[in-house]
């Protein structure tokens, strides 16, 4: 029997659900915010670039085989590059992207880099994750890698991204982060945008009906349908639904995005980490050292980005205000570049990107107290870090939930 389903949030969960519910013959409504779909993927595009850019950064793994299967069912097709990652450290661009690039790392000494490269080998290899759940990243790596792998390569990333919770994130996130990942990188032909709205598409091709600016304040306003499928972070569906949760800390994310006349990381790095905490920023990632700029009118599109609590004051700077605040670091990165480089530059938060992982984490089930109510999101991308993937994962779950 056909069900009237309801889901709150067009992110890629939302669109997973809604596609995947719809083609065994539920009737699908999904709610959405804002105006567009792709939830924390969402583009904005410049009148000139033939593609949309998201408004924070994005890429696959060639590991992503959820979101990879979906899009070769409705044909939209992914491709895969072997972009440069590298660190900046010691006011110095050094790869860091390979066995090949740990083994030269000049910061570490021999026997440190071959302690480091044995520690990933373990998680990058291992199947289980269940034993990372028992002591902290910092404990695992201090042990395994070695004190100055901590120190001089670890630490600066980690306080970098999750500040006052440095110390306590658990191993399993840090498992999460290491054993999915592949050093060739795909980016949806079209952004991530464009593979949003082929799901989006064939969905509406399922009969899904999809509504736009409309917020979802209480789950009673959904009554009439049969099951509700609330995609929103957990502390947003505690508020709408009057269900409480353990507190499941989390941080947000500030992207400064610049589009530049000419190339900022020249040596073709696309993901810079920053391993100096005198920097304010966490990373610099230049898209068009991944994705080919004649998609975007020839800009060399540069984000510079940082996760950071709900009160920090970059939350309440305009573009140009950080602009300035961070100028002189990325001159220390780059010693040619000027401000004349810029051609424009956008601001993008958003109040909820990264959850916290600490020991004795809880993940919130999907079923929920309330009869027919689910609750899909990335704060249950477990043991897996946030992204996409997990997200379209999630829908699959869910569905066969349901049905």
């Amino acid at each position: 029997m056909a069900l009237k389903i309801a889901v709150i949030g067009a992110g890629f969960a939302g669109l997973g659900t809604a596609y995947y519910l719809s083609k065994t013959g539920h009737q699908v409504t999904v709610f959405e915010k804002d105006s567009q779909p792709g939830g924390l993927a969402v583009g904005f595009k410049n009148s000139k670039w033939s593609w949309p850019l998201e408004k924070h950064y994005h890429h696959l793994f060639t590991s992503d085989t959820a979101i990879k299967s979906l899009a070769d069912e409705i044909s939209h097709p992914i491709d895969f590059y072997r972009p440069k990652t590298s660190t900046f450290i010691d006011d110095q661009i050094a790869q860091l992207d390979s066995p090949f690039s740990l083994l030269k790392f000049p910061q570490l000494s021999l026997p440190d880099r071959l302690r480091t490269a044995f520690g990933l080998a373990l998680m990058r290899f291992n199947p289980v994750y269940k034993p990372f759940e028992w002591f902290t990243a910092k404990k695992y790596i201090t042990t395994l890698m070695g004190q100055a792998s901590w120190q001089k390569l670890w630490e600066p990333l980690f306080i970098g991204k999750f500040h006052d919770y440095a110390d306590q994130i658990s191993a399993v996130w840090f498992y999460g982060r290491i054993r999915p990942r592949s050093a060739s990188l795909g980016y949806p032909r079209g952004g991530f945008l464009s593979l949003a709205e082929s799901i989006q598409s064939a969905a509406k091709k399922n009969g899904a009906n999809f509504i736009y600016n409309k917020s979802i304040n209480n789950i009673s306003e959904l009554s009439k349908f049969d099951k509700i499928v609330c995609t929103l972070p957990t502390a947003l569906f505690s508020k709408i639904s009057g269900l409480h949760y353990p507190p499941l800390p989390g941080l947000g994310a500030v992207n400064l995005v610049l589009a530049l006349k000419k190339q900022f990381l020249t040596d073709g790095t696309y993901w810079l980490n920053i391993n100096d905490r005198n920097i304010p920023f966490v990373c610099v990632t230049e898209h068009t050292n991944f994705i080919d700029p004649s998609h975007y009118a020839g800009d060399h599109l540069v984000y510079v980005g940082n996760y950071l609590p709900k009160e920090h004051k970059y939350y309440t700077y305009s573009n140009t205000k950080l602009l300035e605040e961070f100028l002189p670091f990325l001159q220390r990165i780059n010693p040619n570049f000027e401000k004349s480089w810029i051609s424009r530059s956008w601001l993008w938060t958003t109040p909820f990107a990264q959850p916290v992982v600490l020991l004795n984490h809880y993940v919130p089930p999907l079923t929920t107290s309330i009869p027919n109510v689910y609750l899909v999101n990335i704060q249950q991308v477990y043991p897996w870090d946030r992204g996409t993937n997990g997200a379209i994962e999630l829908s699959r779950k869910v569905t066969e939930l349901i049905c």
